[in-house]
């Protein structure tokens, strides 16, 4: 063993002075894209400078719902157990630069007969060619051997990453696994987001199927007035068949509106795990506490973005696999060897004095592949570009998303103030059109006509209220969670 000794000296300086890897880092300055230190459309009505997103909608059934996706959504558990499998795959693929060493038991028994080398049984025992004692009376008789070996040992095989091939291809799992763990991350709080914003779908479902009842009552009560008068010969057929019509199409808005609830109440008990009954949402209100916009958004919180992050980590990642590729146009080194023990007798195959064992050293370098493997470098090559632009793509497109939404919740307090007024005076106009009607000042047109576009506009203001609900959590979403700006160590 005094003569491997200086080998394995040679190969530990050969470690030591290798590991020429590649440990990059990509920054939003290296990618040539300007970031404005603000916004482009002005915060509206800033305020506070944290705040949770979840708590400040103070709504309890939410609240519930959203722990019920966390521990029972199939969507969810599935990325938990998506992490799982990344995670081992990483080590998969990083496991190569170790050594493999496998503990091994052999044993073979084998029986062998002489003629098979030439030999006959005259040759060897000329004295007793002529006897049968030995051979059971028959000349023909060929003599045979029994042979037993048995083996315990360790094999081991280790290919010595002197050019840093071996730890490039780690660090790019890591960082893919990395990638992968922040894009999961981003799945995972965009479908909470997401359930909620389904939450309120169903809320405002509920809410304007309700709308749809009161108005199926409203222009029911209409009818029987109508028809009362009718029958006494104070109001034309006109007037009845008008107020009949309207009754029949407020069945099928009543009808059409509960569809829609059932709808959405079956995918809400699906996302948290539960059997479609189509019954779950019993709140009819949307909240008015939104969380608040902090009065100062820097335009870099859009590093954070776990998705963002993510797209960083797979240019890293693309450069490792670069600098694997063209290690690979290197020569490799491989050592291989084993140790045990080798008997004929069972019980002495742990006995030291039948150890056996043996080193080997392999070196191959590439010379001819048919440019299989500068090929390999230029499609890693071309990948690492492409990873690059999917990363300018991404932040421009982050960059939009928030832009747009930030524009989007102050129109759409705009139009909530507007509505809010409308929703006054058309219900105030509804109920003095059926009081001049009742005293025969106006027709019946005119009290259909306000009821309609007081259930109209009463529709869109819920409609808006969900939207805005919709589009804050998106705009939370968006900037990567809630408003917490301690950006610092997101690179």
């Amino acid at each position: 063993m005094s003569k491997i000794s200086p080998i394995f000296f040679s190969l530990i300086i050969v470690l030591i002075n290798s590991g020429c890897f590649v440990n990059p880092s990509v920054s939003i300055d290296d990618l040539g894209i300007e970031i404005p230190k603000e916004w482009s459309v002005p915060i509206y009505k800033s305020s506070v400078t944290k705040v949770d997103w979840l708590s400040s909608l103070d709504d309890e059934e939410l609240n519930r719902y959203i722990e019920t996706v966390k521990t029972e959504s199939p969507d969810f558990l599935s990325i938990i157990e998506n992490k799982k499998i990344g995670q081992f795959n990483a080590n998969i693929k990083g496991a190569a630069i170790f050594p493999s060493v496998n503990l091994g038991y052999n044993s073979s028994e084998s029986r062998q007969n002489l003629s098979a080398f030439g030999f006959a049984d005259s040759f060897l025992n000329p004295q007793e060619s002529d006897s049968s004692s030995q051979n059971s009376g028959s000349d023909d008789e060929v003599i045979s051997f029994e042979n037993k070996t048995f083996g315990f040992g360790f094999n081991y095989q280790w290919e010595v990453d002197v050019w840093g091939r071996l730890l490039n291809e780690r660090k790019a799992a890591r960082k893919d696994y990395e990638a992968l763990k922040y894009d999961l991350s981003y799945l995972g709080f965009s479908l909470v987001v997401r359930s909620a914003i389904l939450y309120y779908q169903g809320v405002e479902a509920l809410a304007q199927s309700e709308l749809s009842k009161e108005s199926y009552n409203s222009l029911v009560d209409i009818r029987d007035l109508v028809k009362d008068r009718y029958k006494k010969g104070l109001r034309p057929s006109l007037d009845y068949r008008l107020a009949e019509t309207s009754v029949s199409t407020a069945i099928l808005e009543m009808e059409s509106k509960k569809n829609q609830l059932v709808r959405i109440n079956r995918q809400l008990e699906i996302l948290s795990g539960k059997y479609p009954s189509g019954a779950l949402l019993e709140q009819n209100k949307l909240p008015t506490n939104l969380p608040n916009i902090p009065a100062s958004i820097p335009a870099a919180i859009v590093e954070r973005r776990p998705d963002i992050r993510s797209l960083f980590l797979k240019v890293e990642s693309n450069v490792n696999r670069v600098a694997q590729a063209k290690r690979n146009l290197l020569p490799g080194l491989m050592l291989t060897g084993s140790l045990g023990t080798s008997t004929q007798d069972f019980d002495e195959i742990l006995n030291k004095n039948f150890g056996i064992w043996n080193l080997g050293l392999n070196v191959t370098a590439p010379i001819f592949n048919g440019r299989r493997l500068r090929s390999a470098v230029k499609v890693q090559e071309a990948v690492f570009k492409k990873s690059r632009q999917d990363l300018i793509k991404g932040l421009l497109q982050a960059f939009s998303e928030i832009e747009q939404l930030m524009y989007f919740d102050q129109s759409l307090v705009i139009q909530i103030n507007a509505l809010q007024l409308g929703v006054e005076q058309s219900k105030d106009a509804y109920n003095l059109s059926k009081e001049r009607y009742d005293k025969g000042i106006t027709t019946l047109e005119s009290v259909l006509s306000t009821q309609r576009q007081y259930n109209s506009i009463k529709s869109q203001y819920l409609q808006l209220q969900r939207q805005s609900i919709e589009n804050r959590l998106l705009l939370i979403l968006a900037m990567g969670g809630d408003f917490d700006f301690s950006i610092e160590g997101s690179k």
